[in-house]
Formats: C-alpha cells, structure tokens, sequence
C-alpha cells in the first residue's frame, strides 16, 4: 500500500494573533497566503481568500458525491455496466442520440 504524501500548501504562513490588527479590507483584497493565526505556537484559526474556500467547498462537495454514488448498490451497478458498455463498443455518439430525441418529441405531438 503507497504512502500519501499530504499537500502542503507553499503560500501558508503562520503569524501571531496581533498580526489581524493589520487587516482591513484592503489588505485582504490583495491577499494571496493562507493565515494560520496562532497564539503562544497554539493555531486558532485559518484565514484564507473567499476563492479559495469555495474552492475547498466545491472540492468537499464532489468527494461526497462520489462518495454517495459508491454506496449505492444501484448507482454503482449502473456505473459498472455503462463502463463495460463503453469497453464493449456499445455506445451512440451525442448526434445519433439527439436524432433519436427529435424523433420522439415529433412522434408524442
């Protein structure tokens, strides 16, 4: 079994809870690091840009979907033949299906 290796962020910085006495809103339009602010070496809180968590949300919200998806027997059974379909060949490229529509739509009018 590989080891992971965790993601170290090169643009963390770890400052003393005097240095948010410093930040007002222009500071933090520009700002680029990510803040561990910390007391007597203890972290407090994790200051970082309004992108950059909802980077970390939308990140967090795709791993719970996959995470959803493969403990569902039915999600993962149809996800195991759609992929044995694809290596069979048995696929319809995006044109034929939407012909395929169209020919349904006009048929239900």
């Amino acid at each position: 079994m590989a080891t992971r290796v965790p993601y170290i962020d090169p643009n963390v910085e770890h400052v003393g809870v005097s240095r948010l006495r410093t930040l007002n809103a222009s500071n933090l339009r520009n700002f680029e690091k990510t803040l561990v602010i910390q007391d007597n070496n203890t972290p407090l809180a994790v200051l970082l840009t309004y992108d950059q968590f909802l980077l970390m949300q939308k990140q967090l919200q795709a791993v719970l979907d996959t995470i959803e998806v493969l403990t569902d027997d039915q999600e993962c059974t149809a996800l195991r033949d759609g992929l044995k379909a694809v290596q069979e060949g048995r696929t319809r490229s995006l044109a034929e299906i939407r012909a395929g529509l169209k020919q349904k739509v006009a048929r239900g009018k």
